[in-house]
Parts: structure tokens; sequence; C-alpha cells
């Protein structure tokens, strides 16, 4: 008898059926800018997106290695904010919502990184979708790699999968709480 396991550290067949198809869309979304956008990168363009890139998951490999310790026990949304805020920072506001003056090259006074930082980190959640389908980690994407990497779970919430997430769990355990009371019942 299965049941769906912690949301935060498991996952169930609807969500990483779902976590698969949402990084091969966003992987999708980030070869068109390459292959069928309206602009072509430069070659600058495309060592900035890979240095970018290399650069979020050293990042979170070194936050995970000091933190995920000492967040195992914690409520799963301390962990949550610690690792979202920057993937939701670089790949959806930084140069889309806030404004230009705010964003991350403005003020660093690079503004024409914005562009490849975001395509980075949008790559990097990308790859990091599939890797959760693969390890059935249904915790923030943005540690799945360095999960994989340091063969730990840390409890985090993916926050848009989050509903999904508890629906199923809820459904799943339903399942087997009914089979397991049918079971009692014909042993009685």
């Amino acid at each position: 008898m299965s049941t769906y396991g912690q949301v935060g550290r498991d996952v169930g067949t609807v969500g990483r059926w779902f976590r698969l198809i949402s990084g091969i869309l966003i992987m999708s979304f980030v070869l068109w800018d390459f292959i069928g956008g309206e602009h072509t990168h430069s070659l600058t363009t495309n060592m900035l997106i890979g240095v970018f890139l290399l650069g979020f998951v050293l990042a979170y490999l070194v936050v995970y290695l000091l933190v995920a310790d000492r967040l195992r026990d914690k409520n799963p949304w301390i962990a949550t904010i610690v690792f979202v805020f920057p993937a939701i920072y670089f790949s959806v506001i930084n140069g889309m919502v806030v404004p230009y003056e705010w964003s991350f090259g403005y003020l660093i006074g690079l503004p024409s990184i914005n562009h490849p930082i975001t395509l980075a980190m949008l790559l990097y959640i990308g790859i990091s979708l599939p890797i959760q389908f693969v390890t059935r980690y249904g915790g923030c994407e943005v540690i799945a790699i360095q999960n994989l990497i340091y063969r730990k779970r840390c409890s985090s919430y993916c926050v848009p999968l989050l509903p999904l997430d508890v629906v199923e769990k809820k459904i799943v355990d339903g399942i087997a709480q009914r089979r397991k009371d049918r079971s009692r019942a014909e042993v009685s």
C-alpha cells in the first residue's frame, strides 16, 4: 500500500509528470530565444549565459551546503524563501517586473547582462525540473541538482506547484486509507 509521503520532499505521479513537461517547455522557451527569436545572440551573450548558468549551480551548491542541514528539521517555508527568492528575482522580476533601474544589471552598472542572466536562470530551472522527475523530489526545483549531488532531500516547497502537490497527496493518501480500511473489514 503506497502513500504520498511528505509534501515538499516527495512527489506523486501527476506532480512528477507536470514537472517534466514544465521543464521541457521552459527549456524550449530558452531554445526558441536562441533559434527562433527576433534577435540573434552574440558570442559574448552566449558565453555570459553559460557563465551565469554555472554561477547559479555553484552558488546554490554553496548555499545548500551552508544551510540545508540547518534547515532540515525546520519549517519548509524557511528553505523555500532562502532558495526560491533568487530564482524568482533572476528569472521573472529582473527586467520583467521591476523598473529597469532596479534590475540586477543596471544596479551593478552592466545593464546588458539582464537578458543573459534571466535566460541562464530559466535554463537552470528548466534543467532542474526533469531532474525532479527522475529523482522523485517534490520540493523546490532550484535545489534538485544539489539534492542529487549531495544525496539529500531538503524540504522546501515549489510554490507554483504546491497546490497540485497538496491535492495529489490528499487523493493518494485517501485511496490508501480506503484500501487499508477495506482490508481490515475483510479480515474481521
